[in-house]
């Protein structure tokens, strides 16, 4: 088992809400489902993000290898601004603004999806080996 492993695994249960709420959009969306899904997403995501601040990126930082040391603060300093983004998206669709808007949450959504799953294979194809290396 690697170090990595229980990461990896929340990205898959992550990608697997964001399918289900992309699903969701596509047919007649139910904004009481879309907000459900929503708040699952935001839980496992800040349950991933504070387990990446408090044992990835501190073992990462503790190492002598200057590479690790600076994918590490690399991937911290870009998460801290998709999860600020991420943060305010989850704010501000609340039941009642995705029903007022629904086309604009769906683009949103949209938007924030790429961005997360973008970030999700760059860190399961570049920080995750270095950090299974290193450990």
């Amino acid at each position: 088992m690697s170090f990595t492993d229980k990461f990896r695994t929340q990205h898959n249960e992550i990608l697997v809400i964001a399918k289900d709420m992309s699903t969701e959009l596509k047919g007649e969306a139910d904004a009481a489902v879309l907000r459900k899904l929503l708040s699952n997403l935001a839980g496992k995501l800040n349950f991933h993000l504070a387990m990446e601040d408090q044992a990835l990126y501190p073992r990462l930082m503790e190492r002598k290898d200057a590479d690790a040391k600076g994918m590490a603060k690399k991937f911290m300093d870009e998460m801290g601004g998709l999860g600020k983004v991420f943060g305010t998206y989850n704010d501000k669709w609340q039941v009642s603004a995705i029903r007022k808007d629904p086309a604009g949450f769906a683009s949103e959504t949209q938007a924030v999806f790429a961005a997360l799953t973008k970030r999700i294979q760059r860190e399961n194809t570049e920080l995750y080996p270095l950090a299974d290396r290193t450990s």
